[in-house]
């Protein structure tokens, strides 16, 4: 039996859909006013120009239409811009024919076509996923609203329920899909310039799996991921919100909007403890820089805030398709890199700029700078510490490369030899225990590569662990920041 409904989409969609539920419902009278395609058993149709006899249909019902006849309202725009008091009438047979067996069925390009009033008497059923969101087959108007606003998926009368970024941080509380729901609808109506997304899975569930490669999406953790780069998320996104006061200080714009996505916030929590206050920084000034927070499932503990919930839909029929097909649409502009992946590619002198012995990785300033030795008259001097099989030579003959001219250095692989302190000295040493105390005291190079014992780092134990088992990877002493010497 047809309800009273409201199709939406692309013609032919909705074409397809009206031919499936009235072949359902062989016996109904269909009287149509458009100018729909045939073949539709319709028992008469009315062109929407011709109001006398729209009229003279309507009044028809009025008086007691057939019990299972429908009038089929055969796209809304089409028909309500040809006759202004059409919203009316419809309206009033949606509301009261049904009683008496009398249904309305209506098709629409877009949901904003619709009037709000007649909707509260309608079902509403978008054909597909890019119908909700008002995308065309071909996908042109992707990434075309900048309201901040999209589609979560339908109400449970099949209309659209929307989420809103500009409520800030808040709780989804709903199944897997429906957050996918929710996200992918914004993502396929708003570019990066837009909205951009942060993605941090804690437990494992995969929710964010199916989106982690989208365009806008700036980075995902998973609990793959290592020790190491759960510290360089978390000294990345510090530096996302300086860069965030800065811009918005300096230029006086907003920047994209950042979604960051928390589930399992408490297995991720109990990993990196100091990354709460980092959440809570970022919910903070969230309104002003353009950040918020959405925890999927339930909020951790430490959060002072009662926060919102983000609105639950029930995802489309195609949602799986969709979910599958449009993650790989380019075209809605690339995410800014907010955590650059750490250093690890092979590396050689020929690939840096002249005076340059390797690269400072700077998670925080989310950019990497060449290292470049700068010896002056009170920072004379220079060590490399490892672990053996660290890369200390190799680093000395790659600085000697990239000095050239060594007539005012005395560059030893190794401490025990006699030093020239009318020159720059570089030693090499097992641990800092072996540097000469002169030349840590006017240190111009220092380079700490892997160590036996990361707890005699001269720059902090914890950074000092994370170096990674790879000859010439390191710390820089002075930039309290990850190296990567060169091969010479």
């Amino acid at each position: 039996m047809i309800r009273n409904f409201a199709v939406v989409g692309p013609g032919q969609a909705t074409r397809e859909r009206l031919t499936a539920a009235l072949a359902a419902a062989p016996d109904t009278a269909v009287y149509r006013i458009g100018r729909g395609a045939d073949p539709l058993p319709v028992a008469a149709t009315f062109d929407p120009s011709d109001q006398p006899g729209c009229r003279s249909l309507l009044d028809w019902f009025e008086r007691g239409a057939p019990s299972g006849a429908v009038l089929l309202v055969d796209d809304w725009a089409l028909c309500a811009g040809q006759d202004p008091e059409l919203d009316r009438t419809v309206e009033w047979i949606a509301a009261l024919g049904p009683a008496r067996g009398v249904q309305v069925v209506v098709t629409a390009r877009k949901w904003a076509d619709l009037p709000d009033r007649l909707r509260r008497h309608l079902l509403g059923e978008p054909t597909d996923f890019l119908a909700l969101h008002g995308i065309e087959a071909d996908l042109s108007n992707m990434w075309q609203r900048d309201d901040l606003k999209a589609a979560a998926g339908v109400d449970d009368r099949g209309w659209p329920v929307h989420v809103e970024i500009t409520l800030g941080s808040a709780v989804h509380r709903g199944t897997p899909a429906q957050l996918q729901s929710a996200l992918l609808g914004l993502m396929v109506t708003h570019s990066a310039d837009h909205v951009q997304y942060l993605f941090v899975d804690g437990d494992g569930s995969g929710v964010f799996d199916p989106l982690a490669f989208v365009d806008q999406v700036a980075f995902t953790i998973t609990p793959a991921a290592d020790d190491a780069m759960v510290v360089r998320l978390l000294d990345a996104f510090y530096g996302e919100i300086n860069r965030r006061q800065e811009i918005v200080h300096t230029e006086g714009n907003r920047v994209p909007e950042l979604i960051i996505c928390v589930s399992g916030a408490e297995a991720f929590l109990a990993r990196e403890p100091k990354f709460l206050a980092a959440l809570l920084m970022a919910m903070r000034a969230g309104r002003s820089l353009g950040m918020h927070v959405v925890f999927a499932g339930q909020v951790p503990q430490g959060i002072p805030y009662e926060l919102p919930e983000w609105p639950l839909a029930n995802p489309t029929h195609d949602f799986a398709e969709a979910l599958d097909d449009l993650p790989d649409v380019t075209g809605g502009g690339l995410a800014y890199e907010i955590v650059l992946p750490p250093l690890e590619e092979p590396l050689t002198l020929g690939m840096l700029p002249p005076g340059a012995v390797g690269l400072l990785d700077k998670p925080y300033e989310h950019r990497r700078d060449p290292f470049v030795p700068h010896f002056t008259t009170e920072l004379r001097h220079g060590a490399i510490v490892g672990a053996p099989g660290s890369g200390k030579s190799t680093a000395l003959r790659t600085l000697a490369a990239a000095l050239g001219d060594l007539s005012a250095f005395q560059l030893l692989d190794g401490p025990g030899e006699p030093l020239d302190p009318q020159r720059h000295i570089v030693v090499t040493a097992h641990t800092w225990d072996q540097v000469p105390q002169f030349i840590k005291d006017s240190l111009a190079f220092g380079i700490e590569l892997r160590l036996d014992d990361p707890n005699t780092s001269l720059i902090n134990a914890r950074s000092a662990s994370h170096v990674p088992d790879q000859p010439g990877m390191g710390l820089s002493v002075h930039d309290k920041t990850a190296v990567q010497i060169a091969a010479p």
